[in-house]
């Protein structure tokens, strides 16, 4: 099915409307309650992906390799004539360095890691005050929905079990 462009294009200009309001949260809660039921869906499903930081799994790779590869160096030189510890610390070397290369030669630079992680936090605080706006109006057209069908008698009992 396709969407057609001045959807898109409205779509667009919601989404990078909201993003720039995400620092400043009484600016987004009012901009985000301005909008409608399926507008909200639709930008909490784009922004609500799966996405890791990926800017903490690097911090771990680097933390884990640091501590490994200063044990490695310890190892080593407490028991340097052991050729089973020097084959260890020879091919613990080898696999830090190719993945420093990996690393230096990957397509997307750290900055932009760190870029996309912080936008990750951006959209994640817009999806949670897009959660609780839901989360209010689903209840308010629920209790409509139940005022509507409920005879009057049943209704305080309704509200009562509520």
């Amino acid at each position: 099915m396709k969407t057609p462009k001045t959807e898109l294009d409205n779509f667009t200009k919601l989404l990078t409307g909201l993003i720039k309001q995400s620092d400043d949260v009484e600016a987004l809660c009012y901009a985000l309650n301005r909008l409608t039921l399926e507008e909200l869906e639709k930008v909490k499903t784009y922004l609500s992906g799966s996405a890791t930081s990926v800017i903490s799994i690097r911090q771990r790779e680097i933390v884990i390799g640091t501590f490994l590869s200063g044990m490695l160096i310890f190892l080593f030189n407490m028991y340097q004539s052991n050729l089973i510890v020097f084959f260890f610390w020879v091919l613990f070397s080898v696999t830090c360095v190719l993945e420093f290369l990996c690393l230096l030669l990957a397509k997307k630079p750290i900055y932009k890691h760190i870029s996309l992680a912080f936008d990750r936090t951006k959209y994640d605080r817009i999806v949670s005050i897009i959660d609780i706006i839901l989360n209010k109006r689903y209840e308010n057209e629920l209790q409509k929905t139940i005022e509507k069908f409920a005879l009057p008698e049943d209704v305080e009992i309704l509200k009562d079990t509520l």
